[in-house]
């Protein structure tokens, strides 16, 4: 119904407005969340910081944040108790899949994908979700793997290892895509960017229709209270090391969770913003 909806409306845009092209932009990337709200700015994300570092072992879990955010995903390989493993720090772009898959052919026998992102273009993310279903890595989150990361790479990994791990979800392109009209979605991006927004949603629906627990917990977070019911918006929905099993992952290994503790114990002020823990 909401595809139908949305041709009709293109169909009588492009009646109306005959120089609106209907095609997307191919510089456009989405990423997963946020789905028109206002990120927090410079200066509420560096007070933040600075509270979270006079905790106790707050110093390393800024650091492995700061990794975690850098522009453009950083790629390294090392060996872990006999394992080969490339380790990808970052954020996921569009140019990260072709990234990862030529380190893989250059790292014969590799075994073991380490990650620490905060997402990034959902794409891409499904490609690299792909690259993991075929090349059967196994998926180790040392520090925090949210957004794009958790939605895609955690249900495509043979198995799941947390190492002091943190993981959140904030929504979808495709529920995103749900809760606007298509006249509020043009209105808010643009023709170009909206078009994008639903070509990405169809791929997103397709990918998750394979996981449907998973499915429902990130539908969820999509909400401004990210599923608490409260009314009250946050911007992270974290799920406990202990409870992903629950959601079709498949966990094999959970050690140290003190980042994870340190934000569920004031989740209403820490290094993440407001959180939701269920």
């Amino acid at each position: 119904m909401k595809a139908l909806q949305l041709f009709l409306f293109l169909s009588a845009l492009s009646m109306l407005s005959p120089g609106v092209s209907a095609t997307t932009d191919e510089t456009a990337r989405i990423h997963v969340g946020l789905c028109g709200q206002s990120p927090p700015t410079d200066f509420e994300i560096a007070k933040r910081i600075h509270s979270f570092q006079q905790s106790a072992g707050g110093t390393s879990a800024t650091r492995e944040y700061f990794q975690a955010i850098r522009p453009v995903a950083r790629l390294s390989s090392f060996k872990s108790s006999g394992d080969d493993v490339i380790r990808l720090e970052g954020r996921i772009d569009a140019s990260t899949p072709q990234a990862l898959s030529n380190r893989i052919r250059e790292t014969p026998g590799i075994q073991v994908l380490e990650i620490n992102s905060f997402g990034g273009d959902a794409i891409a993310a499904m490609r690299i979700a792909q690259i993991l279903e075929t090349s059967r890595l196994s998926l180790r989150i040392a520090g925090f793997c949210m957004s794009a990361c958790a939605n895609y790479l955690l249900p495509a990994a043979k198995a799941v290892i947390l190492v002091n791990a943190t993981i959140g979800f904030h929504g979808s392109p495709w529920a995103c895509f749900q809760q606007s009209s298509a006249i509020d979605g043009v209105m808010r991006w643009g023709l170009s960017n909206y078009l994008t927004l639903w070509q990405v949603a169809r791929q997103d629906e397709e990918y998750m229709s394979k996981y449907p627990r998973l499915k429902e917990i990130i539908v969820r977070s999509q909400r401004p209270d990210r599923g608490a019911n409260d009314g009250k918006p946050r911007d992270w929905l974290l799920v406990r090391p202990e409870d992903l099993s629950r959601y079709g992952i498949r966990l094999q290994a959970s050690t140290n969770s003190a980042t994870f503790d340190r934000l569920a114990a004031d989740p209403s002020d820490g290094l993440l913003g407001p959180v939701f823990v269920p």
